[in-house]
């Protein structure tokens, strides 16, 4: 595996940066936890599409100066098509944070981690 910066970074582009590495570890996390609870639930996910958007304090990796938290809010934005009781929907809702150790480590550093899930066409949960 190849982790890299772009050349006006010093790197050779060669791969993706570090930061980009962590994001799709989220993804991935968020995916296979949510397919785990899925079936833990006696819920079909059809389809999942994940988006994240995430603002940057870079003072820390432009050696600016030390910061606590490079990551203020990540924002998790979940859109599935799923078939099951509503019930059961709202079981993986609201236990993926509960499960999701990608997730569980930028809340432990100081990020604010929100899950924005997008059900069957309709927003789910606290975001309704």
């Amino acid at each position: 595996m190849i982790i890299d910066e772009p050349i006006e970074r010093g790197g050779t582009n060669e791969g993706p940066m570090p930061v980009e590495m962590v994001f799709a570890g989220l993804a991935g996390c968020t995916h296979v936890i949510s397919n785990k609870l899925a079936k833990a639930n006696d819920v079909v996910i059809e389809d999942m599409e994940i988006d994240i958007v995430t603002t940057m304090d870079s003072h820390g990796t432009r050696l600016i100066k030390p910061i606590d938290v490079p990551f203020p809010k990540v924002i998790i934005n979940i859109n599935a098509a799923m078939s099951g009781h509503p019930e059961n929907i709202t079981a993986i809702v609201e236990n993926l944070s509960k499960h999701c150790a990608v997730a569980m480590m930028l809340r432990q550093s100081g990020s604010e981690v929100i899950e924005k899930w997008t059900i069957n066409g309709e927003l789910w949960g606290d975001a309704a």
